[in-house]
């Protein structure tokens, strides 16, 4: 018995060296591909800001930008927001897609010069809507060009990313390659009712 599962153990680990064998929960198979890049100079008033991490493949936590610190400060002592993706929505942490899109995020923000737009800044910051650049790279772009992302309708009437959100759709790229895919809206939704059921 005790050869049986030595040999089941190194067949594993041939298998992952050799990359037959995907771990399910990494998702790396949905970015492990020639990586579309949306070229795009930042708009003059996007603001510097260092990523802390991100927390899904929608949002993040970064450090308020230097101009609006002080103003920060007189509310809390905490140096620091929480950030969306304007105009597009991944997957749910919970939904397959979701995991990579977080992989995708990390790997195109965390210790990168990141330049950021905000759509409306509330308040100190809290929840704003962004349009991230690494260096001149459209961050938000680029997860719907490689299949990461949803765009909506009632949020988002702007062609450059539904024209992405296509071409992705028909090469069948990152969430586009599996079947039957929720939006997370609507996931979302479906989540909650069932949750209220449950109770």
């Amino acid at each position: 018995m005790d050869w049986f599962i030595l040999i089941l153990v190194a067949f594993f680990i041939v298998a992952r060296i050799l990359g037959f064998y995907k771990k399910d929960d990494s998702e790396n198979y949905l970015i492990n591909r020639p990586w579309v890049q949306c070229h795009e100079i930042p708009p003059r008033h996007a603001f510097d800001i260092k990523v802390l991490k991100v927390i899904t493949g929608n949002s993040l936590l970064a450090e308020i930008p230097k101009e609006f610190l002080e103003e920060k400060k007189e509310s809390t002592k905490e140096p620091f927001f929480i950030s969306r993706l304007n105009h597009i929505e991944t997957p749910e942490h919970t939904q397959r897609g979701g995991r990579a899109a977080v992989l995708a995020l990390e790997g195109l923000l965390i210790g990168k010069k990141v330049k950021a737009v905000f759509q409306q800044r509330t308040d100190y910051f809290e929840e704003s809507f962004t349009t991230l650049y690494a260096g001149d790279r459209n961050v938000n772009l680029e997860l719907t060009a490689n299949g990461l992302a949803w765009v909506n309708k009632k949020h988002n009437q702007n062609q450059a990313y539904w024209k992405l959100l296509q071409k992705a759709q028909i090469k069948g790229i990152g969430i586009w390659s599996l079947n039957r895919n929720i939006p997370p809206w609507k996931y979302r939704k479906y989540r909650l009712s069932n949750e209220q059921r449950q109770q």
